[in-house]
């Protein structure tokens, strides 16, 4: 390399450590929130320390209810395997606080027994392992992703609301619930295969979907459930009717949204993509961006960045 290369590198370097140039390849999102890369046909991607396939040649970037404030990198990896690399900047959300007094006859629920607590124990380890999504498996799905009901009214706000039972009882609620009523069919957002189909002490009837690429979607307090474990599903095939089984004070439908493990607003993915925040590089900020890129020990592995969960 010619010591006018090795100066421009460097230079270009000492620029985007300084915070300047940087900006043209960062994003910001909020906590529980989606960013986007446009501008480059994308293969893969990478955030957390893990890297996985894009969804129609872009790359996206779920952060978690609860990330910590601050930047992670991010990388895309083009379709000729050229690693781009940027910033992303999460801010924080503000959420509901909501005061939720239960009736009588869900108390089991606010001061469950301790069988109802040793089950719950017992299902949660079940789900665990499946939250993360299969990132081996190509994105079986686009965006938007299809509407869980065949007529999806307006949500309350209640993404991410601190749901206060008692002085000493609450939950984060991590999904989006949906007046619609007893009985409708529940819908699958996109094909994918059910990797769990079961009654939960909490969540009642529950269908849990792998999507592909990191993408989970949860359905919860289903009336009865129209699929199994191990079955392939398509969007718009029926996994259930809606109810209010488990902890539910009624009939609605629940859906929430894991993308690799990070718990976001599912709102957000029924709505045109175009409208999450976006990374857009210039050519000449790519080849920035791959400068940086060819500075790092080839056999490092995947990004190093936290992964707050």
């Amino acid at each position: 390399m010619s010591t006018i290369r090795q100066t421009t590198i460097f230079l270009a370097l000492g620029v985007l450590c300084a915070g300047s140039a940087v900006a043209a390849n960062t994003v910001t999102a909020p906590q529980g929130g989606v960013a986007r890369w446009a501008g480059l046909a994308a293969s893969e991607c990478g955030i957390y320390g893990k890297r996985y396939p894009a969804v129609d040649a872009v790359c996206y970037y779920p952060v978690d209810i609860r990330t910590k404030v601050g930047t992670h990198e991010i990388a895309l990896w083009d379709q000729d395997g050229k690693r781009h690399l940027g910033t992303l900047r999460v801010e924080t959300a503000d959420f509901p606080a909501v005061d939720m007094p239960l009736p009588e006859s869900l108390d089991r629920y606010v001061h469950p027994s301790a069988e109802d607590t040793q089950r719950a124990v017992a299902e949660r380890a079940d789900i665990t392992p499946i939250l993360g999504g299969r990132l081996d498996e190509s994105a079986h799905f686009s965006l938007p992703l299809g509407a869980p009901a065949a007529t999806l009214p307006k949500s309350a706000d209640d993404f991410g609301s601190v749901r206060t039972f008692t002085e000493d009882r609450t939950s984060l609620h991590t999904g989006r619930d949906y007046p619609v009523g007893a009985g409708n069919a529940v819908k699958a957002v996109a094909d994918g295969k059910v990797v769990l189909a079961a009654d939960h002490f909490f969540t009642g009837n529950a269908v849990y979907v792998d999507h592909g690429a990191g993408l989970v979607s949860m359905n919860f307090h289903l009336s009865e459930l129209d699929v199994k474990s191990g079955d392939q599903v398509k969007r718009g095939q029926t996994l259930g009717k809606v109810g209010g089984t488990g902890r539910a004070t009624g009939p609605h439908l629940h859906i929430g949204l894991r993308w690799l493990g990070k718990r976001v607003d599912p709102a957000l993915l029924f709505a045109n993509p175009t409208s999450l925040p976006s990374v857009s590089d210039t050519h000449a900020e790519a080849e920035q961006k791959i400068d940086r890129a060819e500075q790092r020990d080839p056999d490092e592995g995947e990004i190093p960045v936290d992964d707050e969960g």
